[in-house]
């Protein structure tokens, strides 16, 4: 108003009236189109390279280093370099393209990265002792842990990836497009429609950055399939089973855990470790599972590649699956399940006194309702060897005696090895003999 000037400075009146007049041609929706089409081409482009890559890495520290200076010099590189640059090797169309693609791909990757190196370790040693593959911990740990910041990098992909398909169409000239529409308005001082243009690709960030805000506030949520029955089942005979260790040994800096520990355990009797804390015992059963290395010694199992079932003293729920969802994640075929398998998770579920829980998450159940499920999880599975840690920590002196006598009657038809470790004077209450293991430091 104060410059007088509507060709440089339009009204508020004239621009809406130009975005008025656009919104009713059919170049508009033409322009848009193309302009939406190049930025979710290289969008996808970026998403599943990064996606990919990052997994990778996850796993290769060689490739996480070799990528890592790549990714620098990416993000460092003004965005008029690479165009400049491109415009000499692609077409007009394909430049707004790799563009886009090569602004987002640097910030997609270091998200997803970071999101997935956030994961809890010790979920992932869970799923690693009960046999999950590489594709199912990316699936159902990995990829819901990096949750927040893969749609934290996507959102702030995406706003600098618009911002580069139009300047890459502005500088590359396609037919149709955004950026040529802002050109064309230059080049003939209108600037209305300049104005008006640039409030469309305002609008579209912010709708696109509304819709990932509202998908990311959705929790993860996952279902358990119900299949017909398999025809082949695995199942673990009551066969004998056998652990010997020879001269194990075990040592965290320099405080030696396991000394020169030579025992032989078998299935025909319960093994309990009861000793103090810090004896060694949970070290002795994450040797057995394998989560951790001896750093001399032999572990010969009797059959060669035992299945192997833990209850953890730490517990190690996955935090968005529900109750039923982490006592069927120790199947190997989750989340599909038989009737067969619903039933049991029904029963361990009433048996643990946790029926008015059902469909519940982990941090909507008591200490001591975790530890249940946690131990539901591990009778799940029918196993060579059942390690259990202290898995009645928190729970009421009366239940614990019902559970001590439902775990014995549980493991009857399959008699895995079972090593107990307990402050508790669990023999008392079990039916079957019963061996003292001491591990020596």
């Amino acid at each position: 108003m104060l410059v007088n000037y509507p060709d440089l400075f339009p009204s508020v009146t004239d621009l809406l009236a130009t975005l008025a007049e656009m919104l009713g041609t059919k170049a508009f929706y033409i322009a848009l189109c193309n302009t939406l089409y190049r930025g979710l081409i290289g969008f996808i482009l970026a998403f599943v390279l990064a996606i990919s890559l990052s997994a990778i890495a996850l796993n290769s520290q060689f490739v996480k280093v070799f990528i890592h200076p790549w990714i620098v010099i990416m993000r460092s590189i003004p965005v008029i370099s690479i165009v400049l640059i491109a415009l000499l090797w692609l077409s007009p169309p394909g430049l707004p393209i790799f563009i886009s693609f090569f602004t987002m791909f640097p910030i997609l990757y270091q998200n997803f990265l970071s999101g997935l190196e956030q994961t809890d370790r010790k979920l992932v040693e869970m799923a690693k002792v009960i046999k999950k593959n590489n594709l199912q911990r990316l699936l159902y740990l990995y990829l819901p842990s990096a949750h927040a910041y893969a749609f934290s990098g996507m959102a702030t992909a995406m706003g600098f990836g618009w911002r580069s398909v139009i300047i890459g169409e502005v500088l590359s000239g396609p037919v149709h497009g955004i950026g040529t529409g802002m050109k064309k308005a230059q080049a003939f001082i209108d600037m209305k429609e300049l104005l008006a243009w640039t409030v469309i690709a305002v609008l579209i960030s912010f709708i696109f950055d509304y819709v990932l805000k509202l998908i990311a506030a959705k929790p993860v949520k996952f279902k358990l399939s119900e299949v017909s029955q398999s025809k082949k089942t695995n199942t673990i005979s009551a066969d004998i089973k056998e652990l010997t260790l020879i001269s194990l040994n075990k040592k965290f800096n320099s405080k030696q855990v396991i000394q020169n520990l030579s025992m032989q355990l078998s299935n025909q009797t319960v093994n309990l470790i009861q000793t103090a804390s810090g004896s060694g015992k949970t070290s002795l059963m994450n040797l057995i599972a394998g989560i951790l290395k001896a750093d001399s010694g032999q572990m010969i199992f009797n059959p060669e590649q035992p299945v192997i079932s833990f209850s953890y003293q730490d517990i190690r729920l996955v935090p968005w699956f529900t109750m039923e969802q982490n006592i069927a994640f120790s199947l190997p075929s989750f989340p599909n399940i038989t009737q067969d398998d619903l039933q049991k998770i029904n029963t361990l579920i009433h048996q643990m006194e946790l029926d008015e829980h059902k469909g519940k998450l982990p941090d909507e159940l008591s200490g001591g309702e975790q530890q249940r499920v946690n131990l539901a999880r591990a009778l799940m599975l029918p196993c060579h060897i059942l390690l259990l840690d202290e898995p009645l920590n928190g729970i009421e002196d009366s239940l614990k005696k019902r559970l001590i006598k439902f775990i014995e009657d549980w493991t009857s038809s399959y008699k895995p090895l079972i090593l107990w470790a307990t402050h508790l004077e669990v023999e008392a209450y079990l039916k079957g003999d019963v061996s003292e293991v001491r591990v020596s430091r």
